[in-house]
């Protein structure tokens, strides 16, 4: 199917199974799985931890970086996918990071994911993903 004859529905259960994709692999820690849901010059920015990283060496010296840190889980909710343009899609979505500690499961960090997916060998990919906190 070409990206011109998808659905709206198709789009979105395709960005979406993205997100879950990165979300666990993220959270398993298999950095290679989260490399393979970013296109080849991909960018993840960070404005709160001044990180910009683009690129699959970047991105993979950043996520590594963060292994051992605890046991957590993010959790994505209320995305909202734009319609479909050139192949292109924005979604904005709410961020929960929720850490497990010695009493259970607390929430860390509230934030927001600002992306922009591409369409690449009929996978939606990031292009840029921006991450920001909530005060």
């Amino acid at each position: 199917m070409s990206k011109g004859t998808l659905t709206y529905a198709e789009v979105s259960a395709g960005v979406q199974a993205t997100l879950a994709t990165y979300t666990q692999s993220l959270d398993s820690g298999r950095f290679d799985d989260v490399l393979a849901t970013f296109i080849a010059d991909g960018v993840l920015e960070i404005p709160d931890f001044d990180l910009v990283a683009e690129g699959h060496d970047a991105l993979r010296a950043y996520y590594v970086s963060t292994d051992g840190k605890g046991a957590l889980r993010h959790v994505v909710a209320n995305s909202l996918v734009s319609e479909q343009q050139d192949g292109k899609v924005d979604v904005s979505s709410d961020l929960l990071v929720l850490r497990k500690g010695d009493t259970g499961w607390a929430l860390l960090m509230v934030g927001t994911y600002r992306d922009t997916l591409r369409l690449d060998e009929g996978v939606w990919r990031f292009q840029r993903r921006t991450l920001s906190f909530s005060n």
